[in-house]
Protein backbone atom coordinates (compact mmCIF):
# COMPACT_ATOMS: atom_id res chain seq x y z
CA UNK A 1 0.00 0.00 0.00
CA UNK A 2 0.80 3.70 -0.72
CA UNK A 3 0.23 6.40 1.50
CA UNK A 4 1.43 10.02 0.53
CA UNK A 5 0.52 13.02 2.17
CA UNK A 6 1.85 16.29 4.73
CA UNK A 7 2.65 15.74 8.23
CA UNK A 8 2.00 18.64 10.57
CA UNK A 9 2.68 18.22 14.10
CA UNK A 10 2.00 20.51 16.96
CA UNK A 11 2.65 20.04 21.21
CA UNK A 12 -1.64 20.89 21.33
CA UNK A 13 -1.86 17.68 19.35
CA UNK A 14 -1.83 14.67 20.88
CA UNK A 15 0.76 12.17 20.59
CA UNK A 16 -0.55 9.32 18.31
CA UNK A 17 -0.76 9.98 14.61
CA UNK A 18 -2.32 6.62 12.38
CA UNK A 19 -0.97 6.30 9.11
CA UNK A 20 -1.95 2.54 7.71
CA UNK A 21 -3.11 -0.70 8.83
CA UNK A 22 -2.02 -3.67 7.32
CA UNK A 23 -2.24 -6.78 8.03
CA UNK A 24 0.48 -9.44 8.13
CA UNK A 25 0.74 -13.06 8.15
CA UNK A 26 2.72 -15.03 10.71
CA UNK A 27 6.43 -15.28 10.34
CA UNK A 28 5.86 -13.15 6.83
CA UNK A 29 8.18 -10.31 6.03
CA UNK A 30 7.03 -6.57 4.83
CA UNK A 31 9.24 -4.01 2.91
CA UNK A 32 8.90 -0.37 4.29
CA UNK A 33 10.19 2.49 2.19
CA UNK A 34 9.41 6.42 3.09
CA UNK A 35 10.79 9.31 1.77
CA UNK A 36 10.39 13.00 3.81
CA UNK A 37 10.67 16.71 2.79
CA UNK A 38 11.14 18.88 5.59
CA UNK A 39 8.72 22.03 5.67
CA UNK A 40 10.31 23.41 8.41
CA UNK A 41 13.90 24.95 9.69
CA UNK A 42 13.95 23.58 12.89
CA UNK A 43 15.76 19.98 13.69
CA UNK A 44 12.71 18.56 15.57
CA UNK A 45 12.07 14.83 14.82
CA UNK A 46 9.13 12.90 15.44
CA UNK A 47 9.36 8.52 15.00
CA UNK A 48 8.04 6.48 12.85
CA UNK A 49 6.89 3.69 14.02
CA UNK A 50 5.47 0.00 12.96
CA UNK A 51 3.74 -1.69 16.05
CA UNK A 52 1.49 -5.16 16.96
CA UNK A 53 -1.79 -4.92 17.06
CA UNK A 54 -1.40 -5.09 20.81
CA UNK A 55 1.59 -2.22 20.75
CA UNK A 56 -0.57 -0.56 19.38
CA UNK A 57 -3.92 -0.86 21.82
CA UNK A 58 -1.62 0.52 24.75
CA UNK A 59 -0.05 3.52 22.87
CA UNK A 60 -3.60 4.70 22.07
CA UNK A 61 -4.16 3.96 25.83
CA UNK A 62 -1.22 5.93 27.01
CA UNK A 63 -0.58 8.72 24.49
CA UNK A 64 -3.98 10.23 24.25
CA UNK A 65 -3.18 12.98 26.27
CA UNK A 66 -0.10 15.62 25.34
CA UNK A 67 3.03 15.29 27.52
CA UNK A 68 2.92 11.40 28.17
CA UNK A 69 6.09 10.34 26.83
CA UNK A 70 7.80 9.40 29.63
CA UNK A 71 4.99 6.97 30.47
CA UNK A 72 6.22 4.97 27.55
CA UNK A 73 9.63 3.22 29.37
CA UNK A 74 7.61 -0.51 29.28
CA UNK A 75 7.29 -0.23 25.68
CA UNK A 76 10.47 0.71 24.46
CA UNK A 77 11.14 -3.40 23.89
CA UNK A 78 7.98 -3.32 21.33
CA UNK A 79 8.42 -0.48 19.63
CA UNK A 80 11.35 -1.77 17.74
CA UNK A 81 10.70 -1.09 14.61
CA UNK A 82 11.13 2.46 14.96
CA UNK A 83 12.95 5.71 13.04
CA UNK A 84 13.39 8.91 13.55
CA UNK A 85 12.19 11.20 10.80
CA UNK A 86 12.21 13.29 8.69
CA UNK A 87 14.60 10.78 7.50
CA UNK A 88 14.49 8.45 4.66
CA UNK A 89 13.36 5.04 6.13
CA UNK A 90 13.90 1.68 4.02
CA UNK A 91 13.56 -1.54 6.11
CA UNK A 92 12.47 -5.04 5.51
CA UNK A 93 10.67 -6.26 8.87
CA UNK A 94 10.14 -9.75 10.48
CA UNK A 95 6.78 -10.19 11.79
CA UNK A 96 5.75 -12.32 14.87
CA UNK A 97 4.52 -15.93 15.17
CA UNK A 98 0.80 -14.22 14.84
CA UNK A 99 -1.13 -13.31 11.99
CA UNK A 100 -2.30 -9.90 12.69
CA UNK A 101 -2.97 -6.10 11.47
CA UNK A 102 0.37 -4.19 12.56
CA UNK A 103 0.30 -0.29 12.75
CA UNK A 104 2.00 2.67 10.88
CA UNK A 105 2.28 5.81 13.31
CA UNK A 106 3.71 8.87 13.67
CA UNK A 107 5.03 9.27 18.01
CA UNK A 108 5.57 13.24 19.29
CA UNK A 109 8.19 11.15 21.23
CA UNK A 110 11.63 10.19 20.95
CA UNK A 111 13.99 7.85 22.30
CA UNK A 112 17.10 9.02 23.59
CA UNK A 113 19.91 6.80 23.69
CA UNK A 114 21.82 8.21 26.34
CA UNK A 115 18.70 8.48 28.92
CA UNK A 116 17.32 5.33 28.00
CA UNK A 117 13.68 7.22 28.11
CA UNK A 118 11.45 9.01 25.65
CA UNK A 119 10.68 12.81 25.62
CA UNK A 120 8.57 15.11 24.16
CA UNK A 121 9.38 16.41 20.90
CA UNK A 122 8.59 19.94 19.75
CA UNK A 123 6.83 21.21 16.28
CA UNK A 124 7.54 20.10 12.99
CA UNK A 125 5.75 20.24 9.84
CA UNK A 126 6.95 17.70 6.66
CA UNK A 127 5.63 16.05 3.77
CA UNK A 128 5.91 11.97 3.00
CA UNK A 129 5.51 9.05 1.48
CA UNK A 130 5.36 6.11 2.58
CA UNK A 131 5.24 2.52 0.92
CA UNK A 132 4.17 -1.23 2.81
CA UNK A 133 4.61 -4.07 0.54
CA UNK A 134 4.70 -7.67 1.16
CA UNK A 135 8.11 -10.13 1.07
CA UNK A 136 7.83 -11.90 -1.39
CA UNK A 137 4.71 -11.19 -3.43
CA UNK A 138 3.16 -11.56 -6.63
CA UNK A 139 1.70 -8.73 -8.62
CA UNK A 140 -1.58 -9.57 -7.23
CA UNK A 141 -0.57 -9.70 -3.33
CA UNK A 142 2.75 -7.36 -2.86
CA UNK A 143 0.56 -4.64 -2.39
CA UNK A 144 -2.41 -5.75 -0.24
CA UNK A 145 -2.99 -6.66 3.94
CA UNK A 146 -3.61 -10.19 4.17
CA UNK A 147 -7.10 -9.34 4.87
CA UNK A 148 -7.22 -8.13 1.41
CA UNK A 149 -5.22 -11.33 0.11
CA UNK A 150 -6.94 -13.20 -2.83
CA UNK A 151 -9.36 -10.79 -3.01
CA UNK A 152 -8.85 -9.33 -6.73
CA UNK A 153 -8.84 -13.23 -8.32
CA UNK A 154 -12.97 -13.47 -5.88
CA UNK A 155 -13.87 -9.97 -7.45
CA UNK A 156 -13.09 -11.21 -11.13
CA UNK A 157 -14.43 -14.68 -10.87
CA UNK A 158 -18.17 -12.75 -9.40
CA UNK A 159 -17.73 -10.36 -12.21
CA UNK A 160 -17.18 -12.69 -14.86
CA UNK A 161 -20.11 -14.96 -13.55
CA UNK A 162 -22.43 -11.97 -13.22
CA UNK A 163 -22.11 -10.90 -17.28
CA UNK A 164 -22.71 -14.69 -18.05
CA UNK A 165 -26.30 -14.07 -16.27
CA UNK A 166 -26.87 -11.08 -17.54
CA UNK A 167 -26.08 -12.38 -20.98
CA UNK A 168 -28.38 -15.19 -20.84
CA UNK A 169 -31.16 -12.59 -19.64
CA UNK A 170 -30.24 -9.97 -22.31
CA UNK A 171 -30.80 -12.91 -24.38
CA UNK A 172 -34.00 -14.64 -22.96
CA UNK A 173 -35.12 -10.78 -23.30
CA UNK A 174 -34.30 -10.69 -27.07
CA UNK A 175 -36.08 -14.48 -27.66
CA UNK A 176 -39.56 -13.10 -25.49
CA UNK A 177 -39.35 -9.78 -27.98
CA UNK A 178 -38.11 -11.38 -31.27
CA UNK A 179 -39.77 -15.10 -30.84
CA UNK A 180 -42.65 -14.15 -28.77
CA UNK A 181 -43.73 -10.71 -30.09
CA UNK A 182 -44.08 -9.94 -26.32
CA UNK A 183 -42.75 -7.14 -24.00
CA UNK A 184 -40.48 -8.48 -21.12
CA UNK A 185 -42.41 -7.96 -17.80
CA UNK A 186 -42.17 -5.52 -14.92
CA UNK A 187 -40.12 -8.44 -13.04
CA UNK A 188 -38.38 -9.60 -15.76
CA UNK A 189 -37.31 -6.00 -16.22
CA UNK A 190 -36.76 -5.18 -12.15
CA UNK A 191 -34.12 -8.96 -12.34
CA UNK A 192 -32.05 -7.23 -15.69
CA UNK A 193 -31.84 -3.98 -13.82
CA UNK A 194 -30.30 -5.32 -10.82
CA UNK A 195 -28.11 -7.80 -13.00
CA UNK A 196 -26.71 -4.51 -14.64
CA UNK A 197 -26.33 -3.16 -11.18
CA UNK A 198 -24.42 -6.24 -10.27
CA UNK A 199 -21.83 -6.06 -13.69
CA UNK A 200 -21.20 -2.30 -13.12
CA UNK A 201 -20.90 -2.24 -9.34
CA UNK A 202 -18.31 -5.85 -9.47
CA UNK A 203 -16.81 -4.35 -12.60
CA UNK A 204 -15.72 -0.78 -10.86
CA UNK A 205 -14.54 -2.56 -7.72
CA UNK A 206 -12.50 -4.54 -10.01
CA UNK A 207 -10.95 -1.73 -12.08
CA UNK A 208 -10.00 -0.33 -8.36
CA UNK A 209 -8.06 -3.46 -7.19
CA UNK A 210 -6.09 -3.56 -10.59
CA UNK A 211 -4.81 -0.56 -10.16
CA UNK A 212 -4.23 -0.89 -6.24
CA UNK A 213 -1.87 -3.98 -7.45
CA UNK A 214 0.11 -1.72 -9.38
CA UNK A 215 0.65 1.51 -7.14
CA UNK A 216 -0.90 0.36 -3.72
CA UNK A 217 -3.53 3.54 -4.50
CA UNK A 218 -5.78 2.57 -6.71
CA UNK A 219 -8.95 4.89 -6.70
CA UNK A 220 -10.84 4.52 -3.75
CA UNK A 221 -14.04 6.78 -5.26
CA UNK A 222 -14.70 4.37 -8.16
CA UNK A 223 -14.54 1.36 -5.49
CA UNK A 224 -16.97 2.95 -3.31
CA UNK A 225 -19.28 3.87 -6.43
CA UNK A 226 -18.76 0.04 -7.33
CA UNK A 227 -20.11 -0.75 -3.54
CA UNK A 228 -23.15 1.45 -3.80
CA UNK A 229 -24.41 0.11 -7.49
CA UNK A 230 -23.68 -3.45 -5.58
CA UNK A 231 -26.25 -2.52 -3.00
CA UNK A 232 -28.19 -1.09 -4.36
CA UNK A 233 -28.98 -4.03 -6.96
CA UNK A 234 -28.98 -6.20 -3.54
CA UNK A 235 -32.62 -3.48 -2.40
CA UNK A 236 -33.69 -4.61 -5.97
CA UNK A 237 -33.36 -8.42 -5.60
CA UNK A 238 -35.28 -7.90 -1.87
CA UNK A 239 -38.10 -6.11 -3.70
CA UNK A 240 -37.60 -9.05 -6.54
CA UNK A 241 -38.38 -11.57 -3.33
CA UNK A 242 -40.89 -9.51 -1.39
CA UNK A 243 -43.16 -9.35 -4.84
CA UNK A 244 -42.31 -13.10 -5.77
CA UNK A 245 -43.75 -13.77 -1.75
CA UNK A 246 -46.91 -12.11 -2.23
CA UNK A 247 -47.65 -14.25 -5.52
CA UNK A 248 -47.29 -11.75 -7.79
CA UNK A 249 -47.43 -12.89 -11.67
CA UNK A 250 -47.55 -16.35 -9.82
CA UNK A 251 -50.80 -16.86 -8.12
CA UNK A 252 -52.26 -13.24 -8.27
CA UNK A 253 -51.99 -10.88 -10.96
CA UNK A 254 -52.95 -7.65 -8.36
CA UNK A 255 -51.10 -7.37 -5.67
CA UNK A 256 -52.49 -6.41 -2.01
CA UNK A 257 -51.47 -4.52 1.28
CA UNK A 258 -48.70 -2.83 -1.16
CA UNK A 259 -47.85 -0.37 1.62
CA UNK A 260 -46.82 -2.44 3.88
CA UNK A 261 -44.83 -4.25 1.83
CA UNK A 262 -43.20 -0.95 -0.02
CA UNK A 263 -42.89 0.24 3.48
CA UNK A 264 -40.53 -2.78 4.92
CA UNK A 265 -38.77 -2.79 1.71
CA UNK A 266 -38.00 1.22 2.07
CA UNK A 267 -36.94 0.52 5.88
CA UNK A 268 -34.12 -2.21 3.83
CA UNK A 269 -33.42 0.66 1.54
CA UNK A 270 -32.40 2.73 4.34
CA UNK A 271 -31.04 0.34 6.61
CA UNK A 272 -28.47 -0.72 3.59
CA UNK A 273 -28.12 3.01 2.87
CA UNK A 274 -26.42 3.61 6.10
CA UNK A 275 -24.30 0.06 6.23
CA UNK A 276 -23.23 1.84 3.04
CA UNK A 277 -22.26 5.32 4.49
CA UNK A 278 -20.84 3.63 7.57
CA UNK A 279 -18.53 1.36 5.33
CA UNK A 280 -16.98 4.18 3.44
CA UNK A 281 -16.76 6.02 6.76
CA UNK A 282 -15.07 3.23 8.14
CA UNK A 283 -13.11 2.47 5.36
CA UNK A 284 -11.46 6.37 5.23
CA UNK A 285 -11.93 7.73 8.55
CA UNK A 286 -12.51 5.05 11.14
CA UNK A 287 -9.13 3.96 11.78
CA UNK A 288 -7.80 7.14 12.92
CA UNK A 289 -10.68 7.33 16.15
CA UNK A 290 -10.74 3.82 17.03
CA UNK A 291 -9.22 0.19 17.36
CA UNK A 292 -12.38 -1.75 15.98
CA UNK A 293 -10.48 -3.79 13.32
CA UNK A 294 -13.68 -5.31 10.80
CA UNK A 295 -16.86 -3.30 9.34
CA UNK A 296 -18.50 -6.22 10.65
CA UNK A 297 -18.31 -5.42 14.27
CA UNK A 298 -19.81 -2.11 14.12
CA UNK A 299 -23.23 -1.04 15.09
CA UNK A 300 -23.85 -0.13 11.06
CA UNK A 301 -23.36 -3.98 10.43
CA UNK A 302 -25.48 -5.39 13.47
CA UNK A 303 -28.27 -3.00 12.49
CA UNK A 304 -28.60 -4.29 9.01
CA UNK A 305 -28.17 -7.87 9.58
CA UNK A 306 -30.22 -7.63 12.48
CA UNK A 307 -33.13 -6.16 9.47
CA UNK A 308 -32.39 -8.89 7.16
CA UNK A 309 -33.45 -11.75 9.95
CA UNK A 310 -36.99 -9.82 10.45
CA UNK A 311 -36.87 -9.95 7.11
CA UNK A 312 -37.10 -12.95 6.32
CA UNK A 313 -40.76 -13.98 8.76
CA UNK A 314 -42.49 -11.70 7.19
CA UNK A 315 -41.24 -13.04 3.27
CA UNK A 316 -42.01 -16.44 4.48
CA UNK A 317 -45.79 -15.85 6.24
CA UNK A 318 -46.43 -14.42 2.43
CA UNK A 319 -45.12 -16.79 0.55
CA UNK A 320 -46.92 -19.64 2.58
CA UNK A 321 -50.09 -17.19 2.18
CA UNK A 322 -49.93 -17.29 -1.54
CA UNK A 323 -48.96 -21.14 -1.23
CA UNK A 324 -52.12 -21.57 0.23
CA UNK A 325 -54.15 -20.13 -2.54
CA UNK A 326 -52.89 -21.74 -5.29
CA UNK A 327 -53.86 -25.24 -6.74
CA UNK A 328 -50.81 -26.10 -9.52
CA UNK A 329 -48.34 -28.50 -8.25
CA UNK A 330 -45.54 -26.60 -10.63
CA UNK A 331 -46.63 -23.33 -9.02
CA UNK A 332 -46.43 -24.70 -5.30
CA UNK A 333 -43.27 -26.60 -6.16
CA UNK A 334 -41.56 -23.26 -6.99
CA UNK A 335 -42.89 -21.80 -3.65
CA UNK A 336 -41.24 -24.35 -2.19
CA UNK A 337 -37.89 -23.58 -3.83
CA UNK A 338 -38.27 -19.75 -3.02
CA UNK A 339 -39.07 -20.83 0.42
CA UNK A 340 -36.08 -22.62 1.28
CA UNK A 341 -33.91 -20.22 -1.21
CA UNK A 342 -35.81 -16.84 1.33
CA UNK A 343 -33.56 -18.52 4.42
CA UNK A 344 -30.25 -19.39 2.71
CA UNK A 345 -30.33 -15.92 1.42
CA UNK A 346 -31.59 -13.56 4.51
CA UNK A 347 -29.58 -15.93 7.09
CA UNK A 348 -26.57 -16.81 5.35
CA UNK A 349 -25.03 -13.30 6.21
CA UNK A 350 -25.92 -12.98 10.21
CA UNK A 351 -24.45 -16.82 10.80
CA UNK A 352 -21.42 -16.29 8.80
CA UNK A 353 -20.59 -13.43 10.76
CA UNK A 354 -21.10 -15.30 14.44
CA UNK A 355 -19.15 -18.17 12.81
CA UNK A 356 -16.28 -16.14 12.12
CA UNK A 357 -15.75 -14.91 15.75
CA UNK A 358 -14.26 -18.49 16.52
CA UNK A 359 -11.38 -17.05 13.85
CA UNK A 360 -8.89 -14.67 13.28
CA UNK A 361 -9.96 -11.38 11.98
CA UNK A 362 -7.81 -11.31 9.23
CA UNK A 363 -9.98 -14.15 7.53
CA UNK A 364 -13.18 -12.04 7.48
CA UNK A 365 -12.82 -9.95 4.70
CA UNK A 366 -12.38 -12.89 2.11
CA UNK A 367 -14.53 -15.32 4.26
CA UNK A 368 -17.56 -12.59 4.10
CA UNK A 369 -16.54 -11.53 0.60
CA UNK A 370 -16.55 -15.20 -0.99
CA UNK A 371 -19.85 -16.23 0.82
CA UNK A 372 -21.72 -13.29 -0.26
CA UNK A 373 -20.71 -13.79 -3.59
CA UNK A 374 -21.36 -17.15 -3.55
CA UNK A 375 -24.88 -16.62 -2.10
CA UNK A 376 -26.13 -13.91 -4.31
CA UNK A 377 -24.80 -15.85 -7.39
CA UNK A 378 -26.83 -18.60 -6.55
CA UNK A 379 -29.75 -16.38 -5.78
CA UNK A 380 -29.24 -14.49 -9.10
CA UNK A 381 -29.04 -17.91 -11.00
CA UNK A 382 -32.16 -19.48 -9.57
CA UNK A 383 -33.81 -16.49 -11.28
CA UNK A 384 -32.72 -16.67 -14.52
CA UNK A 385 -33.82 -20.46 -14.76
CA UNK A 386 -37.02 -18.99 -13.57
CA UNK A 387 -37.50 -16.16 -16.03
CA UNK A 388 -36.85 -18.26 -18.70
CA UNK A 389 -39.52 -17.75 -21.31
CA UNK A 390 -39.15 -21.46 -22.44
CA UNK A 391 -40.62 -22.42 -19.42
CA UNK A 392 -41.88 -19.49 -16.85
CA UNK A 393 -45.04 -19.48 -18.74
CA UNK A 394 -45.85 -22.52 -16.89
CA UNK A 395 -45.95 -20.52 -13.78
CA UNK A 396 -45.70 -16.87 -14.13
CA UNK A 397 -48.59 -14.97 -15.43
CA UNK A 398 -46.30 -12.88 -18.01
CA UNK A 399 -48.15 -13.72 -21.39
CA UNK A 400 -51.18 -15.61 -20.09
CA UNK A 401 -53.17 -15.10 -23.61
CA UNK A 402 -49.88 -17.79 -24.56
CA UNK A 403 -51.12 -20.44 -21.50
CA UNK A 404 -53.57 -21.57 -23.57
CA UNK A 405 -52.07 -22.72 -26.68
CA UNK A 406 -49.22 -24.70 -25.50
CA UNK A 407 -48.72 -27.86 -26.14
CA UNK A 408 -49.10 -30.90 -23.66
CA UNK A 409 -45.91 -32.18 -24.48
CA UNK A 410 -43.64 -28.69 -23.50
CA UNK A 411 -45.21 -29.54 -20.13
CA UNK A 412 -44.23 -33.60 -20.01
CA UNK A 413 -40.41 -31.91 -20.36
CA UNK A 414 -40.96 -29.70 -16.59
CA UNK A 415 -42.63 -32.21 -15.02
CA UNK A 416 -39.43 -33.29 -13.08
CA UNK A 417 -40.31 -29.83 -11.34
CA UNK A 418 -43.46 -30.93 -9.83
CA UNK A 419 -41.77 -34.19 -8.24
Amino acid sequence: MFRQTSYTYDRKDGKLRFIAKFGIQANAQVDLHGTFNNRTATNESVTLAFVSYQTWMELNRLLVQPNNCSMMANLTSKISNRWSVPSAVSKKIDANTVTEYWYLVFLGCIYVDARSSWQDTGGTQFDYAVTLMNVPGDVLTQQFSYDMKGVVIVTLVATFAYLVLLAFQVAFGMYDCIYLKTKPHLLVKLFTSLLLLEVGGQGLKLVHMGLYTQDGVGLAPVSHVGAGLVILGDCFLVLLFLLISKGWQLTKAVLHFKALMFILWGLYVVFSAIFFAWMVVFQDVYPFTTCIDNLYQTWAAWLYQGYRILLLPYCLYELWHSYQQENSPLVRNVYRLFAASFVVWFGYLPLTVALLYAVNLLEWTRVILSTSLFFDLAANFILVLLFCPLWSDYYFQFNSHLNTIVSAKRYTELKFLIR
